[in-house]
């Protein structure tokens, strides 16, 4: 039995003992020599503590935290902390290694299968809009050859995340995971094969086995996009589940709106936290130690570089290495809309399309897979407060995956939170030199927002390594040296560590 579990059951007890106290009160008041007469503000508050000490049992028992509460006047008001989202499935070794045999065997006529590796930073992608139109439909969009380029939070949640970790790559790579494979695929070498004569819309069932939601039957439907000449810009891609019964259906509403809950809470986090933390002296330093700006910390990233800022979040960092007079290229990946257009908007006279100069690109990609971007192109790595937030199972391929994209001799740096943090510190340290600043007043609704996030959602995230755990996880995935590490920077909350390949 858990914890909440058993303070929920003494709860429900002893309020339930107390309104059975309330029925006898005269009989417990004449006992102990009290006057025998009750008033009824007695009887009020005896009743109203044994209600409020039932429902704070409900809620224990149901797994509610006390920081998810909040009292507002003579009520109360539940704040959910929105879930992580759910574990990635892969496909068995052996189920994959079968459809791939398969495949092999159509390899020429597959649509998309002869066009050239895809290559984040030249690939001119059509068009790189979210797909979603109506966020309750699971949808994605392929360009002209067939390849990945975007998908919403109702796909990830109905298709058990497959698709995350393969952009770029061919719709293949996620038909695989269908329960119909062959049947799809012959079904795509029959009504795709010819560019010439694409149809306008196609129709066609799938069958998925989800972990979560058991089997599922979906209508698919791809629609063309066409550019202003009637040529094939990409495909826009819905899919209508059936499920198997109206349990599963209600089941997988909910987690829906509970990843959407949790992509529009880190959405509003970064619109709040960017007002507050540029507004003081704790942030702009912590970021000014990772570029190398200040001492003690790592020595400047060079002029003439290129930069990986991974989870760039709203561009703090790459703004502030896009300097034009030190003729970088930074590369900024971020999977959340919302900060990607804050981040846009601060660098939009550095904005560029490709990597042919200095400038910004900023690409909306989840980070747990750098598919796409060149083995050994960038000189530098930048993440900051990001790891945290991934799957524990996620950080090894992610930091695998730097190591790859960085060039010999090439620098990886880690800020982290480290085991012992606490947020409430740094934003304690904030507010005191917001105050000191004269810049709290403005900006207070902003600080607010942020701690109640932090403090309601953000929180269990944390406290996953100190600077020694990732010292051997940057040795495990191959980096060679330790350049510079702190052990207490941000309010002495987060750890810094610089390795080298």
């Amino acid at each position: 039995m858990t914890i909440n579990k058993f303070l929920g059951i003494v709860c429900i007890l002893i309020g339930l003992l107390a309104l059975i106290a309330t029925i006898n009160l005269p009989l417990i008041y004449k006992a102990i020599s009290f006057e025998d007469a009750i008033t009824d503000t007695q009887y009020y508050v005896q009743a109203a503590i044994g209600i409020f000490l039932m429902l704070m049992g409900y809620v224990f028992y149901q797994g509610q935290k006390i920081s998810e509460l909040k009292f507002k006047g003579l009520g109360i008001t539940f704040t959910p902390t929105p879930t992580s989202a759910p574990p990635k499935r892969e496909l068995e070794p052996e189920v994959l290694e079968q459809r791939q045999r398969i495949s092999s065997q159509k390899i020429a006529e597959i649509p998309g299968k002869s066009a050239p590796e895809f290559h984040v930073l030249e690939d001119k992608l059509a068009f790189e809009v979210t797909p979603c139109s109506d966020p309750m439909t699971p949808m994605y969009t392929l360009d002209n050859n067939f390849r990945i380029i975007d998908w919403n939070n109702a796909f990830s949640a109905c298709f058990d995340r497959t698709m995350e970790g393969r952009r770029g790559l061919n719709v293949l790579e996620w038909t695989y995971f269908l329960e119909n494979y062959e049947e799809v695929l012959d079904h795509g070498i029959k009504t795709f094969s010819d560019p010439e004569n694409f149809p306008r819309i196609d129709i066609e069932t799938i069958r998925y086995n989800s972990r979560a939601y058991g089997p599922i039957e979906g209508v698919k439907r791809a629609y063309q996009i066409p550019y202003d000449n009637d040529v094939c810009q990409g495909w826009l891609i819905t899919i209508d589940p059936e499920f198997e019964n109206q349990a599963m259906a209600q089941k997988y509403l909910t987690d829906l709106f509970s990843n959407l809950h949790l992509g529009l809470m880190w959405s509003e986090y970064a619109l709040s936290y960017d007002v507050v933390l540029n507004r003081s002296n704790i942030y702009p330093h912590l970021i000014n130690t990772v570029v190398g700006n200040v001492e003690p910390g790592p020595s400047p990233i060079a002029s003439n570089t290129k930069v990986l800022d991974l989870g760039a979040g709203t561009g703090n960092i790459t703004s502030l290495l896009s300097d034009p007079s030190a003729n970088r290229l930074i590369v900024a990946l971020d999977n959340n809309t919302m900060m990607l257009n804050v981040l846009r908007r601060k660098c939009k006279p550095h904005l560029r399309q490709d990597a042919e100069g200095a400038g910004v690109i900023a690409i909306k990609q989840d980070i747990t897979s750098l598919y796409g971007l060149k083995d050994k192109f960038f000189d530098v790595v930048v993440i900051n407060n990001v790891l945290y937030s991934l799957e524990s199972n996620a950080i090894e391929h992610c930091l695998k995956d730097v190591h790859r994209v960085l060039c010999t001799g090439g620098e990886v740096r880690i800020s982290e939170p480290h085991k012992n943090a606490n947020a409430s510190k740094v934003l304690k340290e904030i507010k005191i030199d917001l105050q000191q600043n004269q810049h709290f007043e403005e900006v207070q609704a902003h600080y607010q927002k942020v701690k109640d996030i932090n403090e309601l959602s953000l929180s269990h995230m944390l406290n996953k390594w100190n600077i020694e755990d990732m010292e051997e996880m940057l040795n495990k995935v191959g980096f060679s040296e330790i350049t510079f590490k702190m052990d207490k920077t941000y309010a002495r909350q987060s750890f810094l560590i610089c390795a080298k390949k």
